[in-house]
């Protein structure tokens, strides 16, 4: 595109990893729909039916966008959207592995609600961090409550 400015040198790393890492969370996020899909009955019996465009594939396109953008965007959003995305994994991963269990009598509730609930975690720790990152940080949080303890002098 004429007139828009291409990322600096500095900023080819941050776009790096974010695209890559969007790359990697869009090919999760997929197989967690999948696993969903195939839990209610809606299985994949063909690679042509993996490999059918359909909305199901849609994150491994749009979240290696969004990485690289957000790399460009803010480091900081880049890094807080990554520790708040780990954190969203292993929680999500914990509450699917206990709802699989309620929800799916079978051994396979369990690790299919894993699966499921990690990506429902990492996806919404991924969003809320980037969204913290995103925040101006030079503004500091205005206090509620301040407290004043003379010491002595005049």
């Amino acid at each position: 595109m004429l007139g828009v400015p291409g990322p600096s040198a500095g900023q080819a790393g941050p776009v790096t990893a974010g695209t890559a890492a969007g790359f990697v969370v869009g090919t999760y996020t997929m197989t967690a729909i999948y696993v969903a899909k195939a839990r209610f009955g809606s299985y994949l019996y063909a690679l042509d039916d993996a490999l059918t465009l359909r909305p199901e594939i849609l994150p491994i396109f749009v979240l290696p966008i969004a990485g690289g953008w957000l790399g460009a965007e803010s480091t900081r959003a880049l890094k807080r959207s990554g520790l708040w995305g780990g954190v969203g994994f292993a929680g999500g991963a914990a509450l699917g592995a206990l709802v699989g269990e309620l929800v799916w009598k079978d051994d396979e509730g369990v690790w299919a609600g894993a699966i499921v609930g990690s990506a429902a975690g990492l996806l919404t720790g991924i969003v809320l961090g980037a969204r913290d990152g995103l925040g101006d940080p030079s503004s500091s949080p205005v206090p509620i409550l301040s407290l004043s303890i003379p010491l002595g002098g005049s």
